[in-house]
């Protein structure tokens, strides 16, 4: 399976809600950058973190969280950067933004995500802090 295939693979466990399949494809001393000054923002140094803070956004969000590519997937040397739209609702609030998730991928898996917000104001007053 090539980089963008394991991407590919990725999203579409997250949009069948399959996350023990999604987060297979991440090594187990995966990173992931969220962006911002909100409660879920900072790197996130090995996968355990970022189930933390997967559980976390969907307790949030009661599970109305999100994120699917509306772009072609472009690769270069093991990254690939996918647009995506991000859909979240909590406490009568609704978010809705566009962003770029860039995945690096080494010997099958996912080991370095960093995500980037259209509008990360917006972002960091939905999530709070």
């Amino acid at each position: 399976m090539d980089a963008k295939d394991i991407v590919a693979s990725y999203f579409d466990a997250l949009a069948k809600g399959e996350m023990e399949r999604a987060l297979s494809f991440f090594a187990l001393e995966a990173k992931w950058d969220q962006p911002g000054r909100n409660k879920f923002a900072g790197i996130k140094n090995n996968l355990g973190e970022i189930i933390k803070m997967f559980e976390g956004i969907m307790s949030d969000t009661l599970g109305h969280m999100t994120v699917v590519p509306t772009g072609k997937m472009m690769e270069n040397a093991g990254l690939v950067a996918v647009p995506v739209w991000f859909s979240a609702q909590k406490e009568g609030k609704t978010m809705n933004l566009g962003g770029l998730d860039l995945f690096e991928i080494k010997e099958g898996k996912i080991i370095h995500v960093w995500t980037f917000s259209a509008d990360q104001p917006v972002d960091d007053e939905f999530w709070g802090e």
